[in-house]
């Protein structure tokens, strides 16, 4: 279903990762990409903030709260971009501040996507 590439960045990312952007590719739940997303946030953060991830809610801060920098959030939107085949625009990255922002925002680039083939 993948290509090679992104069946390598999901296999480094927590179980539950990969079937959840299958499901999300095939019915479009929130919840599927929430658990996606985090799933590929886990990947690139320190093992300390693990656990942050695992018990917060939406409203974690993506750097305050689980440390992740702009070199880590850039890791993070490639492989985003890659597996929902849709485009992160950079001056629109530095507005996302939670993990709601983070989900809101690849919500409408995938509907955008969906609907505008030059997205």
């Amino acid at each position: 279903m993948f290509d090679q590439r992104i069946e390598e960045q999901l296999r480094r990312c927590p179980p539950g990762t990969r079937e959840a952007l299958v499901a999300f590719r095939e019915k479009g739940d929130e919840k599927d990409l929430e658990i996606f997303a985090r799933g590929i946030l886990a990947r690139a953060m320190e093992d300390e903030y693990l656990p942050v991830l695992e018990q917060g809610d939406g409203n974690l801060h993506i750097v305050n709260d689980l440390g992740i920098d702009s070199l880590s959030m850039a890791e993070i939107a490639m492989n985003l971009e890659d597996a929902l085949d849709v485009e992160l625009l950079d001056e629109d990255l530095k507005n996302l501040q939670t993990l709601n922002d983070v989900k809101t925002y690849l919500l409408q680039r995938y509907a955008a996507r969906k609907t505008d083939t030059s997205v």
